[in-house]
């Protein structure tokens, strides 16, 4: 019985290791995924922009890599919305959201931006929503330069791209911007690459998190258990709308609590069945309107 029990042992650890051992590896090729960027997409290279009116916007930044942008003008427009798409997407993914903004802002530019590594925009290394935030500087500057010094911004993120513009917000680094829309956004790079990762490639996030944090900090020099978002919103003061789908397939739907819980903000909190805010488009009942009254009040 004893013998029995001693080889019974022996194998479970052995299975343990190997299981182990197994989950570094996924976890260590998930982060390369996420941090670097290895094609172009061949949506990103057509001329889908045109469909919807919009013309090319190429801006140089600190760095000297081109940025690209696409641009839908009106005019007499008193504002500009600028569109940040979520991580691995591109401003192509943004077209169902800029209909929605639309029919509600139909006088408004719309700006939708690659970020770094993404899209058109040069480098291949993934910035997760900090390292971006030098380059939405560079795009506010871009749109008051463009339209004057007078001219009034909306700010609309969709995951990653909802931090880039809080992480923006926090640093006091906005100009011009009387109103933020973030939707999908995560508390905390490391809790969401670490839960992606889990359900991606059935890692558990306890066995992921620190190769995922190892591999980016030997690349980005930078420890993604610091860039947390729920400390930047303590400092933000631009009204700010927290949409979140409670049935978000990319970033938990309880992930907006400790944002919304810090941001020192007149904010909403908005939460939606629907998969997307764009979902609401044309949408005439009083919830889905009282979104659109406190946009509307907060510019």
């Amino acid at each position: 019985m004893k013998k029995k029990l001693v080889v019974g042992s022996a194998v479970a650890s052995t299975l343990t290791a190997s299981t182990l051992t197994a989950g570094l590896a996924l976890a260590n090729q998930f982060a390369k995924k996420m941090l670097y960027r290895e094609h172009l997409s061949k949506d990103d290279q057509g001329n889908w922009y045109e469909d919807i009116g919009a013309s090319k916007v190429k801006i140089k930044n600190h760095k000297g890599m081109f940025l690209q942008a696409y641009l839908i003008e009106k005019q007499q427009a008193k504002r500009t919305i600028i569109c940040l798409h979520a991580l691995l997407k591109s401003a192509h993914s943004l077209q169902a959201t800029v209909d929605y903004f639309q029919s509600v802002f139909p006088d408004e530019n719309i700006l939708m931006i690659d970020a770094n590594a993404h899209g058109l925009s040069d480098g291949y290394i993934r910035g997760f929503g900090y390292r971006d935030v030098f380059d939405l500087m560079y795009f506010n500057t871009y749109v008051l330069q463009k339209y004057g010094q007078d001219h009034r911004i909306i700010m609309y993120g969709q995951g990653m791209g909802a931090n880039t513009i809080l992480n923006t917000s926090g640093l006091g680094k906005l100009k011009n911007v009387d109103l933020i829309i973030s939707e999908g956004a995560y508390d905390t790079v490391y809790n969401y690459l670490a839960m992606r990762c889990q359900k991606e490639m059935k890692v558990t996030k306890f066995v992921a998190g620190p190769i995922i944090r190892k591999v980016i900090k030997d690349e980005l020099k930078s420890d993604i258990k610091k860039m947390n978002t729920v400390d930047m919103v303590k400092k933000n003061v631009i009204p700010t709308v927290y949409v979140h789908s409670k049935n978000d397939e990319d970033v938990p739907f309880q992930m907006v609590f400790p944002l919304y819980n810090h941001d020192a903000s007149n904010k909403l909190l908005f939460p939606i069945k629907e998969e997307h805010l764009y979902d609401l488009k044309d949408k005439e009942d009083s919830y889905s309107l009282s979104l659109i009254e406190f946009m509307n009040e907060n510019i």
